[in-house]
């Protein structure tokens, strides 16, 4: 299957899902607080520091970056190496991005825009197969230390999972929704970013851990989804384009004020050939803390 082909029609489903608007695994940030999609402890302000840092390219820019000569690509290659590396905030990769499932069953509430008008929109056939749009996100290392999870059977990611390069299979963590679907060491098929890529389940999460939804504004169970570790991206191509520009999105933690952290990003935009990029860079107005309340 060609990847453009397969690129076109992931980003036909991303335009359909814009209309629909016991082992720990990392340290608390809440220490004991629960925290699940219902509620979440908003007498605590440990999220008063932490806010959503997104990417909003123009479509001129988009394009300019996913068809030039590779300038741009190695441009941000660095910049998200300072992200990580900063001594000014702490960077927390994060992407709520679907997975499309191949000739797999998945349990309904973990389908892409489930209990919407828009819920068959998820389904369709390719090439014959049947295909299923999934909910995932991508999560970089220290996710876990932000919105920690209990595995309830299997492991959490280690290190060397993150130490990946593109390969298969991808390990992959899945909500408790998938118990009575998928057991621990069985792998599926399925497009991430146009690509095929196959996937092992590693673990399961229990019902009650939760992360922060930037499309809902909510504390949210992992229980519907699938959780992967983003990979190692150094060589060009049109997936490794497209998957850096969303390891550039998630979560900073400020420790100074908003408006250094600001400068800051700006400084690696500049340094990095990416001044243009400045009004692209995003850090929200308001933090998760208050966002939550």
């Amino acid at each position: 299957m060609i990847k453009e082909k397969r690129l076109t029609a992931f980003i036909l489903l991303l335009s359909i899902m814009a209309m629909t608007i016991l082992i720990g695994c990392g340290k608390s940030k809440i220490d004991n607080a629960e925290n699940n999609h219902n509620t979440v402890d908003t007498n605590r302000s440990v999220y008063n520091n932490i806010y959503e840092f997104s990417e909003f390219l123009s479509e001129e820019q988009y394009d300019e970056y996913m068809n030039d000569d590779g300038s741009l690509f190695n441009s941000l290659l660095e910049f998200r190496r300072r992200l990580a590396e900063s001594s000014e905030f702490e960077f927390y990769a994060y992407c709520n991005n679907f997975v499309e499932v191949i000739n797999s069953e998945i349990p309904e509430i973990c389908i892409v825009n489930y209990d919407t008008e828009f819920e068959a929109e998820s389904k369709y056939v390719i090439n014959g197969e049947n295909i299923t749009a999934a909910e995932a996100i991508q999560v970089s290392e220290n996710f876990f230390t932000l919105f920690p999870l209990k595995i309830t059977d299997g492991r959490c990611f280690q290190s060397t999972d993150f130490d990946r390069h593109y390969s298969d299979p991808i390990p992959v963590i899945l909500g408790k929704a998938y118990h009575e679907s998928l057991h621990l060491g069985d792998t599926f098929e399925a497009y991430y970013i146009g690509d095929r890529r196959s996937f092992t389940v590693i673990g399961f999460i229990d019902a009650e851990s939760a992360f922060y939804q930037r499309s809902e504004r909510r504390m949210e169970s992992y229980e519907r989804y699938i959780v992967m570790p983003f990979e190692i991206i150094e060589e060009d191509s049109v997936f490794a384009r497209a998957n850096l520009l969303q390891q550039i999105c998630g979560f900073i933690e400020l420790y100074g004020d908003r408006s250094f952290a600001l400068q800051t990003i700006q400084g690696y935009l500049k340094n990095t050939g990416l001044e243009d990029w400045n009004e692209a860079i995003v850090v929200n107005s308001k933090s998760i803390y208050e966002k939550l309340n």
